[in-house]
């Protein structure tokens, strides 16, 4: 066995990685992927030329650590992740340890089960598939505003932000980073003194209803978002909207 500690994968690495995880999403039936970030914390190991196990962590604050990994599926339940998991906190002793798990991940919550870790908080992933026109069950139940309108900005090629406003003053915002297949809604908040008052729903009308209007080219065909499935009003206004629970993510504390 050899093992690998680096900061920054090179690109071998980086196709062993998504190797790995294309052929545990294909296993497990999920869609799992590797946060490579700047400074990440990667421990990978290896039997001659073929990645079995890999563990990546990063800091989410200076006392947690939020990791992602997985085996091999015919090289489970040899000791390879509880390996890669000691090397960790033997350098990291005091640190937290954050693991996400898909709810339909069998595998990985026996292995959270195992390690006695414990439930933290779940997490939806919701989906909305945007129609060919803006004529959508949304935005036909919610009339337009005309006190509302919006406007939209480039942070980069790939990331758009789109602002609220109600007569004329900001009200909330909300961003879109724009994938290859999907685009990928985060970031949206309306002032928190003006809320309770029907503008979350407005707002969020407004926004599919001129993203809607867009192009065929300049817009995706697929929105999705996550939320914590401890934000009850948030859920509702995404179902409403039309947003369908595709995945739960539970976050465990070890």
């Amino acid at each position: 066995m050899n093992l690998i500690r680096t900061n920054a994968p090179d690109a071998r690495l980086s196709k062993d990685l998504s190797l790995l995880q294309k052929t545990c999403n294909e296993y497990d039936h999920i869609t799992f992927s590797f946060p490579l970030e700047e400074d990440c914390i990667c421990c990978l190991l290896y039997e001659d030329e073929r990645l079995l196990s890999a563990l990546i962590g990063f800091f989410t604050d200076p006392d947690t650590m939020e990791c992602y990994g997985c085996t091999l599926p015919d090289k489970r339940q040899n000791g390879h992740f509880t390996f890669l998991l000691k090397e960790l906190v033997n350098d990291y002793p005091d640190c937290d340890f954050i693991f996400p798990v898909y709810e339909d991940c069998q595998d990985g919550l026996k292995t959270l089960q195992a390690m006695e870790a414990s439930f933290c908080y779940k997490e939806y992933f919701m989906e909305l598939s945007i129609p060919m026109s803006e004529e959508t069950i949304f935005i036909k139940e919610n009339k337009d505003r005309n006190d509302l309108t919006i406007s939209s900005s480039k942070d980069s090629d790939d990331q758009i932000c789109y602002e609220f406003f109600k007569d004329e003053a900001a009200v909330g915002k909300c961003r879109l980073d724009i994938q290859e297949n999907s685009a990928y809604l985060y970031g949206y908040e309306i002032s928190e003194s003006l809320r309770r008052q029907g503008l979350g729903t407005a707002c969020l009308h407004l926004f599919l209803k001129t993203y809607t209007s867009l192009p065929l080219n300049q817009r995706k065909g697929t929105i999705y978002l996550q939320v914590s499935g401890d934000n009850l009003p948030a859920v509702a206004l995404y179902k409403k909207a039309g947003f369908q629970i595709q995945q739960s993510l539970s976050y465990y504390l070890y």
